[in-house]
């Protein structure tokens, strides 16, 4: 066998090895889902993901890797700013292997898909790509006519998703890559592109998903307006129709989207304009990693004492994202993250600009889809959009073309190449066995969390305990511990947890089990601040108001009781519900009592009997039991 040969049959190995990991990564973020997990379908998907980029790492460092490693300057950026990110994460909450080990995953999967971009043709990638979005298509049409069921009680369709934000996210990365098979030469091919992206759009439109919808329009129209300057005079008149429909469509789309779901559509106006307030109060460095998720409800609580007559007072609810993955940005590293983000598009930019190709404009069309979806949701909670942007991103950056490459020490030697090989078999090896021992320790909560719903409880607090040194910055782990420490009675202990909950995550939810925990332990002053927060934090919430009245009375406060009860018979319902109608027909009931013992006090004629009768409405009022569930949605 000569060299050649025997290089061609290498190099055929690795474009296989190549695809078949690429094929395995996109299969896991898309499909895979198990009942193993608390969160049965995000997190089978992020640890499955980081275990295949793990081996496949090791692997492509022992067998693959070239004589020397390069990198680009964009590679050096991501560095920077996973580095960046790191910093602002430990200075606000401690160190996080966690966060370190996705990082780690992140840059080891950029690293892979460039060396594969550059080795590997990009439509192998386009049409795998192509065949996922496909199958992901429909399963969301067998989902919508109800042959198969959805991911979520709530939406009839998001794939093995639990909402519709990741399954459309999904379909959406996968639309631009339709745009690459209708400059084929062959007829079968165009029309089989044009007939796969009307399925996703079609998939789309069912979803409900607003932000998809915006994405795809958007991306259509400038695909269209960039590529008419190539085509022929023939084709004048399908463009100046195409344009004449595409226009107006542009302009008043944005119109449509907000009235269909216009109280969905207010609801964010208020998560933006309550996010604004905590960029402000940082706007250089912002909050930190994971900061929405302990601060923000913080700040609509106190925009809603600020404001008690609001009219989004209806429609606000818990959220852990300000559906805008910019204004996320901007809060937790404000300016200059924003600044650094920035860069990367200016660097993509003229990264495209040097070398314009039709596999580059394709991968800049699906940075397109994820810049519009992120304005309105967040895609990139999910590890497919991830592997799509480095994907994109690799394409943009190939090594191929013809441009002097950096490498690591800032010139070619055996001692960098050695250095890289060895960091890199490290990195490859530490997330592989993380990833793997989070696997287990996920599983094992699962399985505790079920016990004490169960019934088992206080049988599973050691294992809890063993649990809290892997999963102690975790704010729904935490939630769960201190849920169901509180549910056994050991409020003191509940109240610890829950104060270190608050560090990572904080919501009505959180609020109300401290405010209970307090009242049970008699320290009612506490506890009336708890449930006041919760009742700011989410003012359409009858519970909280409530909980509050309940401890008024314990407390012989009745003015404050009676105001507030007045307060929930006038309140307008979100939704109705048996446990809203109960509430209501108890506080008319303790206004009754309250004012007729008032009376009889204004004449004088206040006796036992009255007396009696109040006591007899606290004792006898039947319970409406707040019990957070141990496993938060």
């Amino acid at each position: 066998m000569t060299n050649q040969e025997l290089n061609n049959k290498i190099k055929k190995q690795f474009i296989i090895s190549g695809l078949l990991i690429f094929c395995s990564v996109c299969a896991i973020t898309l499909f895979a889902s198990s009942h193993q997990f608390v969160n049965t379908q995000t997190t089978p998907k992020w640890l499955g993901m980081l275990v295949v980029i793990g081996i496949a790492a090791i692997v492509w460092n022992i067998g693959f890797w070239k004589k020397y490693f390069y990198t680009n300057h964009f590679l050096l950026l991501s560095l920077f700013v996973f580095l960046f990110v790191f910093i602002r994460s430990w200075g606000t909450f401690g160190f996080n292997p966690t966060l370190l080990m996705f990082m780690s995953g992140m840059v080891l999967l950029f690293i892979l898909l460039q060396y594969f971009v550059s080795e590997c043709p990009s439509c192998y990638f386009y049409g795998a790509i192509i065949i996922f979005g496909v199958a992901l298509s429909l399963q969301g049409i067998l989902q919508y006519i109800g042959v198969i069921s959805s991911g979520s009680k709530n939406f009839a369709v998001t794939g093995n998703f639990d909402n519709p934000a990741g399954y459309v996210a999904g379909v959406s990365c996968a639309f631009p890559f339709c745009f690459f098979f209708l400059a084929r030469q062959k007829k079968h091919i165009r029309w089989g592109a044009i007939g796969i992206a009307v399925l996703m759009m079609v998939v789309v439109v069912l979803s409900g998903s607003r932000s998809g919808v915006m994405a795809m329009v958007v991306t259509t129209t400038v695909w269209f307006f960039v590529k008419s300057k190539k085509w022929k005079i023939t084709n004048l008149i399908i463009y100046k129709i195409l344009i004449v429909i595409l226009i107006p469509i542009m302009l008043f789309l944005p119109i449509i989207l907000y009235f269909i779901k216009k109280d969905s559509a207010d609801g964010r106006l208020l998560i933006w304009r309550c996010t604004l307030d905590m960029v402000l109060e940082k706007p250089i460095t912002g909050h930190g990693t994971g900061a929405f998720n302990a601060k923000y409800m913080l700040y609509q609580a106190e925009y809603f004492n600020t404001h008690p007559d609001s009219q989004y007072a209806r429609l606000a609810g818990n959220t852990l994202h300000p559906f805008n993955e910019y204004l996320l940005v901007l809060c937790e590293y404000g300016l200059v993250g924003l600044a650094i983000l920035a860069l990367s598009c200016c660097l993509l930019f003229r990264a495209y600009r040097r070398h314009p190709s039709k596999d580059k404009s394709i991968a800049l069309m699906c940075l397109l889809v994820l810049a519009v979806f992120s304005l309105f949701s967040y895609p990139f909670r999910y590890p497919f959009t991830w592997v799509i942007f480095f994907l994109s991103i690799a394409v943009i950056c190939n090594p191929s073309i013809k441009t002097p490459p950096l490498s690591i020490l800032g010139y070619r030697s055996h001692i960098s190449n050695l250095a890289a090989r060895i960091v890199g078999i490290l990195l490859s090896t530490g997330l592989m066995v993380y990833s793997m021992t989070m696997f287990i320790i996920e599983i094992k909560w699962s399985r505790i969390a079920h016990s004490s719903i169960s019934g088992h409880g206080r049988e599973v607090f050691s294992e809890y305990n063993q649990l809290y040194r892997w999963l102690g910055k975790d704010g729904l782990f935490l939630y769960n511990f201190a849920a169901e420490l509180h549910e056994a009675g050991e409020f003191e202990k509940s109240l610890i947890v829950f104060e270190h909950c608050t560090r990572y995550f904080n919501d009505m939810d959180v609020q109300m089990l401290l405010a209970i925990n307090y009242k049970q332990l008699g320290k009612f002053a506490d506890a009336e601040k708890h449930f006041k927060l919760a009742t700011a934090m989410v003012p359409s919430k009858f519970v909280p108001m409530y909980e509050l009245v309940k401890l008024y009375m314990a407390n012989n406060r009745e003015d404050d009781a009676l105001a507030l009860a007045k307060k929930i018979i006038h309140k307008e319902e979100k939704v109705i519900s048996p446990r809203v109608v109960e509430i209501k027909k108890q506080m008319r009931q303790l206004i009754q009592a309250l004012e007729k013992s008032d009376n009889l006090e204004k004449n004088h004629k206040m006796g036992d009997e009255s007396i009696n009768k109040n006591k007899l409405w606290r004792s006898e009022m039947p319970e409406i039991q707040f019990r957070a569930e141990a496993l938060p949605p």
